[in-house]
């Protein structure tokens, strides 16, 4: 007989879980030590171990946060003691089942693995599932560290907090029933920006073996001149000169100027990962000519992304007016090109939507694929088409794959999860669990390659197209515009 309290017996000590709908679960588990004191802004530690038997049952804190959506989604509370995970598992055994780490997005300053409950994934897909907390907004990604010019406080710390939970399920996964050299990192938005980032990390590149990236690549990241802008006006707004005095910051003082200086940098976001040329390479040029690691991607976008930031105003600003489009593609890519892609797209209310939809997510995405299966790697590619009040929309993909409840999931949806919508989220998530399971999403699927640009299209009848944004992806010739790109001068090394 079962027994009701699961216990999974790791290097650092036995966890006791608890079962749900035929899975178990550990919910709240320390992948580190917690980032506060002299340990704020500071490189994760791993976490210690512990004698008897530790209850992990509840869900643990969500790193401080500007409160978005229902706090239910978040976690019991928000804390710096944040870097936590949560696993499902069909059993706490010997099975080696691949496994699934999670990455959630919320621009990098929101958002929680708490929302996400793989019980569902784990027992359709016989498979370990993993949702990860990281250090976000100011805590995790600003450059103080160079902007005091203090070593100790090491660059990109909400990176090194996902490679750090990686670390540790290498270490710690096959005592909950999963395969350590199985491992598939996955997410959206800031998520999968965070994937396309590790897959540039010599640090993580050992610790996973294929990769999902939903809606997001090398896009909404700063270069170095920006990451420094932005450090320098945290400092000056904080009266800050020191770690001491970073670390001596009410949690609320740090929030308080997020919100103060995302109004002095409009254009982009007031934190975000940047290319340090240490845990990172030096800048997006390096990055996009640096080959990747030789691992299947999976990787594509939903058609209607920025309809999402007409409905959430101050996140995304920059891509929802053409003027302001212009003025950065002017800016980054040069005059002539700009008029290249601005003729493109027609200057309507459809046509500047879909601009700000390949501008922001779509076309990073796609010339991220497009630069992995150039090196002869596994690729596959697809565009969301059916969506629910806002069309498909930015995160809607999220409301088909995992088990999302709420008046607001069921209406940007389209409806309940019945009929057409139950059959494509039964669709998508199969294609995923293959993917995690066998490393390709099923024989239907074909693989992306830069000659053919072979596209699933998810809608009420699933059908592949070739190139599928060929109206428009030749203009770009390849490159991206990102707003983190230095709209301020260069700094001097």
């Amino acid at each position: 007989m079962a027994s009701a309290e699961p216990i999974a017996h790791t290097p650092l000590g036995a966890l006791q879980g608890l079962r749900e709908r035929g899975v178990c679960a550990w919910l709240g588990v320390p992948y580190a030590e917690p980032p506060v004191g002299a340990l704020r802004y500071r490189p994760p530690q791993p976490a210690e171990g512990w004698s008897g038997v530790r209850t992990a049952t509840t869900f643990g804190a969500a790193c401080p946060q500007k409160q978005v959506g229902d706090p239910k989604m978040m976690g019991p509370r928000f804390d710096e003691d944040c870097l936590v995970l949560n696993i499902w598992s069909p059993a706490p055994d010997a099975a080696r089942r691949p496994v699934m780490v999670w990455i959630h997005g919320g621009g990098f300053m929101v958002g929680s693995a708490r929302a996400f409950t793989g019980t569902h994934l784990a027992l359709q897909g016989d498979m370990v599932v993993v949702s990860i907390n990281y250090r976000l907004g100011a805590l995790g990604f600003v450059n103080f560290g160079e902007a005091l010019g203090d070593d100790r406080i090491a660059s990109n710390l909400g990176l090194r907090d996902q490679i750090e939970a990686l670390r540790w399920v290498r270490r710690n996964i096959a005592a909950f029933g999963g395969d350590p050299d199985r491992v598939t990192i996955a997410g959206e938005s800031a998520g999968a920006m965070s994937v396309s980032l590790l897959m540039h990390a010599p640090e993580a590149r050992p610790l996973f073996r294929a990769a999902i990236a939903q809606s997001g690549a090398l896009s909404l990241i700063h270069d170095r001149a920006m990451s420094l802008h932005v450090a320098r006006l945290y400092l000056d707004r904080l009266g800050v000169r020191s770690l001491a005095d970073l670390q001596a910051q009410p949690v609320q003082a740090l929030q308080d100027a997020r919100e103060a200086i995302a109004k002095q940098v409009p254009d982009t976001l007031p934190a975000a990962p940047w290319f340090d040329g240490a845990l990172l390479p030096e800048s997006m040029a390096a990055a996009c000519a640096a080959p990747t690691p030789a691992i299947p991607l999976l990787a594509g976008f939903n058609r209607d992304e920025i309809r999402m930031f007409e409905l959430i105003r101050g996140v995304a600003d920059v891509f929802l007016a053409r003027e302001s489009m212009a003025r950065l593609l002017r800016s980054q890519l040069g005059g002539e090109a700009a008029r290249r892609v601005l003729a493109a797209y027609p200057d309507t209310k459809v046509g500047n939507r879909q601009l700000g939809t390949h501008m922001s997510f779509g076309l990073p995405t796609l010339h991220f694929a497009e630069r992995h299966a150039l090196l002869g790697h596994p690729t596959w590619f697809y565009r969301l088409d059916l969506g629910g009040l806002l069309g498909a929309a930015h995160g809607v993909d999220l409301l088909f794959l995992w088990e999302m409840p709420g008046l607001m999931a069921m209406v940007m949806r389209g409806g309940p999860l019945w009929g057409r919508r139950a059959a494509l989220a039964q669709r998508m998530r199969a294609h995923w669990l293959s993917f995690v399971r066998e490393g390709r999403p099923g024989e239907s699927w074909p693989r992306f390659d830069a000659e053919r640009r072979a596209t699933l299209v998810f809608d009420r009848h699933d059908r592949v197209i070739d190139d599928s944004e060929s109206a428009q992806r030749p203009a770009w010739a390849g490159r991206d515009c990102g707003p983190g790109i230095a709209a301020v001068p260069t700094v001097s090394t």
